[in-house]
């Protein structure tokens, strides 16, 4: 994905501020006969713009030789080229038309005569110096070939261009480039000022073409280019090293600054993925899963190959054969866990013997994981079991038979076993008399209330007995038989010790965020096959292998992830302050780094791996079991002591099971992020649009770092198809498995961050308890249901696959064009400055030097490095800000663009360090990347918009006008792209953002454009335009973490809005009957759930075909589905297939329609403002000036919105909609306000008749101020809205200080303005000054300091105004 923060899908909608303009994401709309490019023949314009241009460069030769003729044969040509084009019918229109046209008559010629050019001078210089390659040329030799094509090119527009082209000079009207205007010249004089136009747009091409090939190769190849690039490198490098430096000194000695600071070092840490942790201990944490997911998918494999002969052995069978796949995998099951070798051997043999290669794999990978367990750094400190067995040895017991099982009884509390399976428990315990005394015996030493259970009275009714021993009290069987009874009792026991209603809930506290689960070594035991069913056990055996491969996986991979830190602790002195190994320091040192600097154990009770069990009656033995597990889960870190903040970074907090905030927080906040994660996940995986923007948006993650598919040494696109398909459809050859292996133990493959981040939320919730959901079904559906719908999840499986598959694949693309890269640009570098460079001047570390070949293994480190750097990861975006931002209502999918802001970064940081070094080839590859960077971010923008505005005819303003005054709030800080605008006055654009994966960094700047640009329209003053600027700024850098989430703008739409969504557009009427309000908001709920490809969409509560149902069914059934929606815009098969397939949604909008919806926003707009008086005239307790001040903050209010909505109506000029047109429409519409407003007037309100009511009714009625009152309308009524053109607004303001304090807090006037005041006396309405004698006038501030008068250039002048009258007695 790489998409920008707002999803779009087929049919869902976009409404513009305050009302209903449904998401135009498909062709222009237009009438039959006239022919646009979305009018379902895209590819018919394509090919006119071919044609013609191919015939235009035709005409541009031919002309050129006419020209040499004198005469106007020239004029003649151009005629004949119209005439000819016009009987064709070619007229190539909008953006693909017109682009067409453009390659086909400039770039098919002059690229083929710089090919043909740069060859020959290639020959000619080999020829030379007698040599065929291009590298062993010299810098001058190589500049002299370039010169060649671009002049060759250049003189092949020279013969290619016609009359009629522009050049840059004609578009800023000035400079050297500049056209000469043709008409009034006749003969040679016209045909030498045509040479002179067509040499002019030559030069300019070539020019621009000498340039930037200029400026690439001059970048960096100066000592001054470099040497800025090392000092620039080397700042921000001693800038990253302070912080570290700082937040190792908070970590280490939290207490020795102020507090002040210190929070902001908890801040800047916690705003890191690694926190306080040390960047290599962080660096080996985030390959964790990697190592894990290299052995499920061997996993995986080995089990589709299982499946695969299954077939075949089912397929081969005998007909009288009874055997079944169950029946076969249940053998499969027996083989695997078999202990004693004959008896495997003869279980091999019951097997189909096309199936031994498969079953060996699958025990043989359970061994060889096992082994590794054994050869890892845990083992090596021989660890015993409670018991005191060495685990070494429980391990070596269960090669060639261990696997991992589960059961219903440890995952469901409300687990009842089967009639069968009880009665099958007491015939096993009927006939196993030390089983049977095994249980009991455990239930009279560990359960208080025993003895009523077994009483004396019982014991010789049931020939029981009582002994002591050593041990405890012990139970013995009298005889050789047990009874019915004592069998039942037997398990009972059994089952018991074994329940979760037993084990008791889980105490609060903090878990290891990554621990060695020693606890499936110490529990094992063989259980017989009566009890295991009594259990509950799930049997799969796919599932239980599948599950050991995950389990010893884990260890393996955090067992060398724990010893890994405890060897840096000993080799690096930073880590080693941060994980102080115990063998190093006294238990003096120690209790002082406990109590003065906050240091925890590791393993100890407070520094624990796993939260404690609630107290239940547990034995002394249990219990100490499970502290042993506690404190074997750090492993070789077991002991060593961490600063408090560190220990947080390796853990998790979680609440109690048992307690009420837990349970709370749980059922409610944990359902609400299930709902987030649903609506973010049907949105993308489950979208197909977005499954394509997801591939074709992240190319640019390619393209910034200078892997320019298909052009210069890098990836392979098709290795990277190849490696992505063999990984989703789980196949491939030993090459290409060794390829996946690697990519995901180096942390490449496997981190999307959208789709990690809905699979987090899901599996994860609010990470308030240690259990959780596995997967999405389960999260949504419940562990039950979820396993009914196991096959139905399939689908959904393979969604994420492919939604990662696309990540995958650029990422493996970048791998790899960055490990080409590197080989090429340290080939001939001596050996030891390889190293250097690969591991920044570090050591390499023993692993390192382990590898079979270092250099290449540092190569694809050094690559692995720069692609988790540099492209987003979500391994990395796992910071503890944004981990807990995920948990709020706001922001979709907000790990992506944190992974924006760093990777963008360090893009810039990585190309600054390799233009720093010293490796001449290295540094070319920073100038690569920068220019790359420089691409995605602000050339590809600018020219997008630039050659959409040439191409479409549609003037720069027309946009600015639609993102000012039409735009949603997401695409005011978008880049738009015109493509057209109909004869109807529709405008077509593309929201290239949505495009671009790093909109998200430059997103701030249009933001802050587009909100000054708008505050300087509506003359407000400097400091609110420039306060106006740079909230749009910092609304563009938060708002993609801040923005309502889907489900929460849903919820907010339904409740708190009333029944409209955030921009205006209605969901239902508070005027519908309950029931139809309820079905409304069950839909428009049930719309953020639903999945994009289901054929519908919701619009105002109700569900409706979507556009992608409509334009490829209603377009070929129209009696089926209506290819019209209710805005009557009709869809088309072509352009709903090329969304489909590019994943780029034409947009459109229609101010004819938008006036509409605008006119009744300023009528909603006028009624709120007029409201502020309503409700003080309601007011028993108003006074005349506490209702003269709120008719004053109405109309002040109506000011506001009059002259928003004036800049509305001039910007639809601007768009071509003539204010007499506009007039036109709202009349037929029957909306009236406007008129006043159109003209550019104002017009303050009235007081109604239901005012004067209310107010008699109140009692108030008589100290309203009526003369002041009509004196404030006549001054209100000589305002223009038109700021720029009445500097000086006259205004009114409503006393600021008076005898009555309560007034003072209601005036909305500034502090200073002149009022009228008569404390001696009963309190009357404020006057008017008519003269200087009046008394009681302007008592206070004789002058008055302009900026205190207002906020703004109309409340200054207004104010000022009022002033400067009633001074002069006016």
């Amino acid at each position: 994905m790489a998409e920008s923060n707002r999803i779009f899908l087929p049919g869902e909608q976009i409404f513009l501020p305050g009302e209903m303009l449904q998401q135009q994401q498909g062709p222009v709309e237009q009438d039959d006969d006239d022919q646009q490019v979305w009018d379902g023949t895209l590819l018919g314009e394509a090919a006119e713009g071919v044609a013609s241009g191919l015939l235009k460069a035709g005409e541009g030769i031919v002309g050129l030789g006419a020209m040499a003729l004198g005469g106007d044969y020239a004029d003649k040509v151009t005629e004949g080229g119209e005439a000819l084009r016009n009987s064709l019918g070619l007229d190539p229109e909008g953006f693909v038309g017109k682009g067409s046209e453009i390659v086909a008559q400039f770039l098919l010629g002059p690229l083929k005569a710089a090919s043909l050019a740069g060859k020959g001078a290639m020959a000619v210089q080999s020829a030379l110096r007698g040599t065929a390659s291009r590298a062993a040329l010299t810098r001058g030799e190589r500049l002299a070939v370039a010169a060649s094509q671009i002049g060759a090119a250049g003189l092949a527009e020279v013969a290619v261009t016609t009359d009629g082209n522009t050049t840059i000079g004609d578009w800023v009207g000035m400079g050297p480039t500049q056209t000469e205007d043709l008409i009034g010249l006749k003969g040679q004089e016209k045909n030498f000022a045509r040479l002179r136009n067509r040499t002019r747009g030559a030069l300019e091409s070539t020019g621009i073409g000498l340039g930037v090939g200029a400026a690439v190769g001059a970048l960096g190849q100066t000592s001054a280019a470099q040497s800025l690039a090392k000092t620039a490198s080397q700042k921000l490098n001693s800038l990253g090293k302070e912080i570290d430096d700082k937040i190792f000194q908070r970590a280490v000695n939290p207490d020795e600054i102020g507090t002040f600071k210190g929070k902001l070092r908890d801040f800047a840490a916690a705003a890191r993925y690694r926190g306080f942790l040390p960047e290599e201990v962080s660096e080996k944490r985030l390959l964790l899963d990697g190592q894990i997911e290299t052995e499920i998918k061997k996993a995986d494999l080995i089990l589709k190959d299982l499946d695969q002969e299954i077939g075949v052995a089912l397929k081969n069978m005998k007909p009288e054969s009874q055997l079944d796949r169950v029946g076969i995998m249940n053998r499969v099951e027996e083989f695997l866990t078999e202990v004693d070798p004959a008896q495997k051997a003869n279980l091999k043999k019951k097997i189909p013997s096309n199936l031994h290669g498969n079953v060996q794999k699958m025990r043989d990978h359970v061994d060889n994981l096992s082994e590794k367990v054994k050869g890892g750094a845990f083992l090596k400190a021989d660890p015993v079991t409670p018991d005191g067995e060495s685990i070494k040895d429980v391990i070596d017991a269960g090669i060639g038979s261990y696997l991992r099982r589960r059961y219903r009884v440890f995952e469901d509390a409300k687990y009842k076993p089967t009639k069968e399976s009880i009665a099958a428990a007491k015939g096993y315990f009927r006939g196993n008399v030390p089983a049977t005394e095994k249980e009991l015996t455990r239930l009279v030493r560990e359960d208080p209330f025993s003895k009523e259970i077994l009483s004396e009275d019982y014991l010789l009714k049931n020939g029981l007995d009582i002994t002591s021993t050593p041990e405890g009290p012990a139970v013995k069987v009298i005889g050789s038989s047990v009874t019915d009874s004592v069998a039942n009792k037997a398990q009972e026991a059994f089952l018991s010790k074994y329940s979760i209603k037993t084990r008791g809930k889980l105490r609060g506290g903090r878990v290891a965020q990554n621990r060695l689960e020693t606890g499936m070594f110490i529990g094992r035991e063989q259980i017989d096959l009566p009890l295991r069913r009594l259990m509950g056990e799930i049997d799969d055996p796919k599932q239980a292998y599948m599950g050991t491969i995950a389990d010893l996986a884990q260890f393996n991979a955090v067992d060398d992830y724990f010893s890994t830190v405890a060897e840096l602790a000993k080799t690096r002195d930073g880590v080693g302050k941060l994980f102080v190994d115990p063998a190093t320091v006294t238990d003096t040192q120690k209790e002082y780094l406990t109590k003065n600097n906050g240091y925890v154990t590791l393993g100890s009770s407070n520094g624990r791996s796993m939260v404690q069990s609630v107290s239940s009656g547990a034995s002394e033995k249990a219990d100490a079991a499970a502290e042993l597990v506690n404190s074997q889960g750090w492993g070789s870190l077991s002991g060593y002591m961490v600063p408090e903040a560190v220990y947080k970074d390796l853990t998790n907090a979680v609440l109690a099971e048992d307690s009420f905030g837990a349970l709370t927080t749980q059922m409610l906040f944990g359902t609400f992020l299930k709902g987030k994660a649903a609506s973010q996940y049907s949105k993308t995986v489950l979208s197909p649009i977005t499954q394509v923007r997801n591939f074709t948006t992240a190319v640019g993650f390619a393209v910034a770092n200078g892997n320019i598919p298909m052009i210069g040494r890098g990836g392979s696109l098709a290795d990277s198809a190849k490696l992505v398909y063999s990984n989703i459809a789980n196949k491939g050859d030993d090459f290409i498995r060794a390829e996946l292996e690697d990519a995901y133990t180096r942390g490449i493959m496997g981190t999307n961050a959208e789709l990690r981040e809905i699979q987090d939320m899901l599996s994860k919730g609010m990470e308030s308890t240690a259990r959780g959901p596995r997967n999405f079904s389960e999260a949504v559906f419940g562990e039950k249901l979820a396993a009914g719908l196991k096959t139905a999840s399939k689908p959904l499986k393979l969604a994420e696959s492919v939604y990662q598959g696309s990540d995958d694949f650029w990422k493996f693309f970048n791998y790899s064009a960055e490990q080409a890269k590197l080989r090429h640009a340290l080939a001939n570098v001596p050996e030891a400055q390889k190293i250097s460079y690969l591991t920044g001047g570090k050591a390499p570390s023993a692993q390192q030097l382990g590898q079979d070949d270092v250099i290449e293994g540092l190569i694809k480190d050094k690559a692995a490095q720069i692609v988790r750097d540099t492209v987003p990861n979500y391994n990395k975006a796992g910071s503890d800000l944004i981990k807990f931002a995920r948990k709020l209502p706001v922001g979709s999918f907000i790990s992506f663009p944190a992974e924006m802001y760093r990777t963008g970064f360090n893009i810039v940081r990585q190309g600054l360090d390799d233009m720093a070094s010293d490796i001449p080839a290295i540094q070319a590859r920073g100038r690569q990347r920068l220019l790359g960077m420089s691409a995605v971010t602000a050339v590809a923008p600018i020219a997008a918009v630039d050659f959409g505005t040439a191409i479409s005819g549609v003037p720069r303003d027309v946009m600015d006008a639609y993102k000012r005054s039409f735009a949603p709030s997401w695409e005011k800080g978008a880049v738009l792209i015109p493509i057209g605008q109909d004869e109807d006055g529709k405008i077509s654009y593309i929201n290239f953002s949505t495009s671009n994966p790093y909109d998200t960094l430059f997103r701030f700047l249009n933001e802050a454009i587009t909100a000054g640009d708008k505050a300087m329209s509506e003359g407000q003053s400097l400091d609110a335009v420039l306060t106006d600027t740079m909230l749009g700024a910092l609304k563009g850098v938060f708002s993609p973490f801040m923005d309502e989430s889907i489900i929460t703008s849903a919820l907010l739409d339904i409740s708190v809005r009333g029944g409209r969504t955030a921009t205006g557009a209605e969901v239902y009427n508070p005027q519908d009957t309950l029931g139809t309000k309820g079905s409304k908001m069950f839909s428009h709920l049930l719309d953020t759930m639903m999945p994009g490809f289901v054929p519908v969409s919701v619009s105002g509560g109700e569900m409706e075909p979507s556009r992608f149902a409509r334009g490829i069914v209603g377009s070929q059934f129209p009696d089926l589905i209506n290819p019209k929606d209710k805005f009557e815009r009709e869809r088309d098969l072509t352009t709903e297939i090329l969304r489909s397939f590019t994943g780029v949604t034409p947009l459109e909008f229609d101010p004819k329609k938008n006036l509409v919806f605008a006119a009744k926003r300023l009528n909603r707009a006028q009624g709120d403002a007029k409201r502020i008086f309503n409700r003080r005239a309601d007011d028993a307790n108003a006074t005349g000036e506490s209702l003269f001040s709120a008719f004053v903050e109405a109309n002040e209010a109506k000011l506001r919105v009059d002259r928003s909505y004036y800049q509305v109506v001039k910007d639809l000029e601007t768009m071509g909609l003539s204010r007499k047109e506009v007039r036109r429409i709202l009349r037929k519409e029957q909306i009236s306000g406007a008129k006043n407003v159109i003209r550019g007037e104002f017009e303050p309100f009235k007081i109604s008749d239901n005012n004067k009511k209310d107010m008699k009714k109140m009692g108030t009625y008589g100290s309203f101020p009526r003369e002041q009152y009509n004196d404030y309308r006549r001054l209100m009524k000589d305002l223009t809205l038109d700021e720029r053109g009445s500097p000086e607004v006259p205004s009114y303001s409503s006393p600021g200080t008076v005898s009555d304090s309560s007034f003072i807090g209601e005036s909305p006037i500034p502090i200073g303005a002149r009022v009228l005041s008569n404390p001696s006396t009963q309190p009357s309405a404020p006057t008017i000054s008519r003269g200087k004698s009046t008394p009681n006038l302007l008592q206070r501030a004789q002058s008055i300091a302009p900026t205190i008068l207002g906020g703004d250039i109309g409340a200054q002048s207004a104010n000022a105004e009022i002033l400067r009258r009633s001074q002069q007695g006016q």
